[in-house]
């Protein structure tokens, strides 16, 4: 009988109308933006101090680097001037001057140096704060996300759970009602059967019905929302 066929095709809606929700729920579960959004600028930041901080290093470096080159120099003419193998007053005076050039040189490199030493404390106290920062971000994005695998893994059980009592259930309705539930419910990508309101209106995409349409469902006979084209089926008084 008809009605029978519905009120079983009833009970398969039911389970896909769980199915459709908890894939829905699923899709929206949030990996969590709003944090993620929180720590980018914090990141950004992070990595413009460590940048800032780097620079610094590398001038450091350079600096010193240069700074060993010179005393070498520095050393190697000292080495020659006194070595008395130059006599010549012009060639005495020429390395005098450039001792003397690579003197000045070492000193604006030491104070080049001491500046770079008073900067990157406090380069270095910004990096670890802007590091503390992003580590407490990150563990609570890994704390979201953590209950965020739970939440998943429950609708994925009740998902499995659902799916195993769907064959049964469609093989309850005859394939002629079952094959006509299955391409709306395809052809809409949402549920195929809609329950009718107390105030006469689908449930699936709240339009009045006609008393006619509601007539029909009470006798457990076929029909559709003329809007949302979904089988209508006249719970009240019956489930």
């Amino acid at each position: 009988m008809a009605e029978n066929d519905l009120r079983n095709l009833w009970k398969l809606h039911l389970v896909d109308s769980q199915l459709f929700e908890i894939r829905n729920r699923a899709a929206a579960l949030d990996p969590g933006r709003k944090i993620m959004a929180e720590l980018a600028p914090i990141n950004a930041k992070l990595e413009a101090k460590n940048a800032h901080l780097k620079t610094l290093h590398a001038e450091q470096t350079d600096s010193e680097l240069e700074q060993k080159s010179i005393d070498e120099k520095i050393k190697k003419f000292d080495k020659e001037l006194y070595s008395g193998k130059v006599v010549n007053p012009r060639e005495v005076a020429a390395l005098q001057k450039e001792i003397q050039i690579l003197k000045d040189k070492r000193g604006d490199i030491d104070m080049k140096l001491l500046e770079l030493w008073d900067a990157m404390p406090p380069v270095k106290k910004d990096v670890e704060a802007a590091e503390a920062l992003v580590a407490l971000k990150k563990k609570e994005l890994a704390e979201f996300q953590k209950k965020v695998l739970i939440t998943k893994s429950q609708l994925e059980a009740e998902f499995k759970d659902r799916s195993q009592k769907r064959p049964l259930l469609a093989k309850e309705v005859s394939p002629t009602l079952l094959t006509k539930y299955e391409a709306i419910r395809h052809k809409r990508n949402a549920n195929g059967m809609a329950g009718i309101s107390k105030k006469g209106t689908c449930e699936e995409c709240g339009t009045n019905l006609p008393t006619k349409a509601i007539e029909t469902a009470k006798e457990g006979r076929i029909v559709t929302c003329e809007s949302c084209h979904c089988i209508l089926y006249y719970t009240e008084g019956i489930l």
